[in-house]
């Protein structure tokens, strides 16, 4: 195994004739990833677990717009989210994050061995996320998917991500420009008070889903236990939240921490330096 950066063609070299699966979701990083593995002419396949809890806009980005720069996109479908919760009868949890095994490790692992060749995973993780991803390795086997996984942006700062879009005339996910952090599950278990905010008001059916989610799980639980306690999509340290209590603290500002505040897609086009700019998936600039 490769335990440090190689040039283009010694990893070339190393890879040799196994298949390069690329995951992308639809993410700055891994739309990165792709740009960089194309510009410097590997062979790979990119492919999307969909997990049935992306936003409509992060879909049409990855069918639609982003197939032109980084090749044709796979699809992998996995059981979905909404089933997935109420077959468990509960939500995934910072303890117990079932989402990710579920939705996106079987069905990856499930596709690559329906391939006729060994494959190389390469993902678009960066050090700089977070505490336990700065000491991931470039290279390592991943013994859930049964083949080696390839972090080729490990050592990427956020900014060599957007340099990567702006040198190849990319636009990010257009979520991004309406201030979103993250596009991956819309929303992820560990939303912040901004997407929190940006989620009630770009997706209100989003919102209806999880309360009835919530009921629906509630009332399956308390059938079978009635001090059952309840369950909610958003909790913090064994404590439970409805949905509807979670957007009315997002909006609360007496709440708010951002000292010097601006409009969540002001916030968003700035990082990106596209505040002028028409994103095509996007009907009209923000308001």
């Amino acid at each position: 195994m490769i335990q440090n950066s190689l040039s283009i063609q010694e990893i070339k070299n190393y890879i040799g004739e196994r298949q390069i699966i690329a995951s992308v979701s639809g993410g700055k990083d891994s739309t990165a990833m792709a740009l960089w593995l194309k510009e410097n002419g590997f062979d790979y396949q990119a492919v999307f677990i969909n997990t049935g809890w992306e936003h409509n806009s992060t879909l049409e980005y990855l069918h639609e717009y982003l197939p032109q720069f980084i090749g044709d996109v796979h699809t992998v479908e996995g059981p979905g989210m909404m089933d997935l919760v109420k077959t468990k009868e509960r939500f995934p949890s910072p303890n117990v994050r079932f989402c990710t095994g579920e939705l996106k490790i079987r069905p990856m692992k499930r596709y690559m061995r329906s391939l006729p060749t060994d494959v190389v995973n390469a993902v678009g993780i960066r050090a700089q996320e977070s505490a336990k991803r700065a000491n991931d390795p470039e290279w390592e086997e991943n013994p859930s998917l049964h083949c080696e996984t390839w972090r080729p942006i490990i050592h990427w700062t956020e900014k060599d991500v957007i340099a990567m879009h702006h040198k190849h005339n990319v636009l990010p996910n257009p979520l991004y420009l309406k201030g979103a952090e993250r596009v991956g599950c819309w929303p992820c278990i560990f939303a912040r008070k901004r997407e929190i905010r940006m989620l009630s008001r770009l997706s209100p059916d989003r919102i209806a889903e999880i309360r009835e989610l919530e009921r629906h799980v509630n009332i399956r639980r308390q059938q079978k236990d009635p001090n059952a306690k309840p369950m909610t999509w958003f909790q913090r340290s064994g404590y439970s939240m409805p949905i509807d209590h979670v957007v009315r603290w997002a909006h609360n500002k007496e709440n708010a921490h951002e000292l010097f505040e601006v409009q969540d897609h002001q916030a968003g086009c700035m990082r990106w330096g596209l505040c002028d700019v028409a994103h095509p998936n996007m009907p009209q600039k923000p308001e």
